[in-house]
């Protein structure tokens, strides 16, 4: 398994990717990685931002990992946090070490950038990120509800 910075030539596998993820706006997600890939160093929303894939010996593209530098976040003590804005494992790669070493190779680049803390976030729509976060050593330390009042 190999994990390495996204390159430009990973575009199209990495929108597969992120689709697969948030499948609601692909054209955001499109928008986003050409930004992204337009950009040096790596900002979104004017943030520290780099992304890391999982390439098989093929060659094609079997998980991705977005990390960035946050300033707050649920639970945490500092004020230069890592966080994990995006984990994607494809089906056929899961259970494998594919997302534990994304995620340690997200977690090394947050160390260099000097964060002491990593954080990240997941939705009911995901329900198999609670146990996989866990796995890795996250703790759960919020939960956030909502009530629509406009009807």
């Amino acid at each position: 398994m190999n994990i390495r910075l996204v390159q430009d030539s990973d575009a199209a596998e990495w929108l597969r990717m992120r689709v697969a993820l948030w499948p609601d706006e692909p054209e955001k997600e499109a928008a986003e990685i050409a930004l992204f890939l337009s950009t040096t160093p790596h900002t979104k929303l004017a943030e520290m931002h780099e992304a890391f894939v999982c390439e098989r010996p093929d060659g094609t593209l079997c998980g991705l990992v977005e990390v960035s530098i946050h300033t707050s976040a649920p639970g945490c003590e500092t004020e230069h946090i890592g966080y994990l804005e995006a984990w994607y494992v494809a089906p056929d790669a899961r259970r494998q070490g594919v997302g534990q070493a994304l995620v340690e190779r997200a977690e090394a680049w947050a160390r260099v950038e000097g964060c002491t803390e990593m954080a990240s976030d997941t939705t009911p729509d995901y329900p198999l990120s609670p146990a996989a976060h866990a796995a890795l050593g996250y703790a759960e330390v919020e939960r956030y509800f909502r009530k629509d009042l406009s009807q």
